[in-house]
């Protein structure tokens, strides 16, 4: 008699398909969110969102959770759960943590940057000196946010990666990553050149003290612009 034949492969098919469409149902709500679609401080209607993607409970409340986890967005009982929607206090750990996280990516990516890597940070350097010279200040934005997001792909830590991009998440939820202040526009800039200088200098020391300074302006900015923000509703 031939052995039983092996029902492994049958058995793995429903979990695949689950964790695919759990998977869509999370990158789905989490664009919503990023992009402001559900701003800061917003209730999520759960049964909504289950009847805008043709959905059950199940994947929308496994999403919930791990927003939750990444701190994207909060579960008040009884109340229902809502979009990350910081204060002060809670903004200033939040850029603290974004610094340590920065500063140790400098760092490493001092050590460890590759000519290609050099050649594209010095690219979208350039990109960002132009774009603040000629007064384009979302250009300007887009390039300071591609030019931390390559210095940390040159730290090459897959660990910082996920804990740093899981910062910016919270930050861009609160519309802070992209920000900008005019009058902070040119001395930006010069930070930038700094940190750019030491990393392709090899500096490591040097650029992780000029990534910790920056990161204490940024978050000045940042409580500046939330303060504008508030005072303009």
């Amino acid at each position: 008699m031939s052995p039983a034949r092996s029902s492994t492969p049958r058995a793995s098919i429903a979990p695949l398909l689950h964790e695919s469409l759990g998977e869509r149902v999370y990158r789905t709500v989490r664009d919503l969110i990023l992009s402001q679609v559900f701003p800061p401080g917003s209730k999520l209607n759960v049964e909504q969102i289950c009847r805008d993607l043709g959905v059950s409970r199940t994947p929308v409340w496994d999403t919930m959770r791990r927003l939750e986890s990444e701190g994207l967005v909060d579960t008040v009982p009884r109340h229902g759960v809502f979009v990350l929607n910081y204060g002060a206090d809670q903004i200033r750990d939040l850029f603290a943590v974004r610094g340590a996280l920065e500063a140790l990516a400098v760092r490493q990516a001092a050590r460890n940057l590759e000519p290609d890597e050099r050649a594209g940070l010095e690219a979208t350097m350039k990109e960002l000196e132009g774009a603040a010279g000629a007064g384009e200040m979302e250009q300007y934005s887009r390039a300071a946010i591609e030019f931390h997001d390559r210095v940390l792909a040159a730290a090459k830590n897959q660990v910082l990666s996920r804990l740093l991009e899981n910062v910016y998440a919270q930050i861009l939820v609160l519309r802070l990553r992209s920000l900008y202040l005019p009058e902070r526009v040119e001395s930006s800039v010069a930070e930038h050149r700094e940190i750019f200088e030491a990393v392709r200098a090899g500096d490591a020391e040097r650029g992780e003290r000029l990534a910790r300074a920056h990161a204490d302006h940024v978050l000045q900015d940042g409580l500046e612009f939330t303060r504008r923000s508030e005072e303009s509703r």
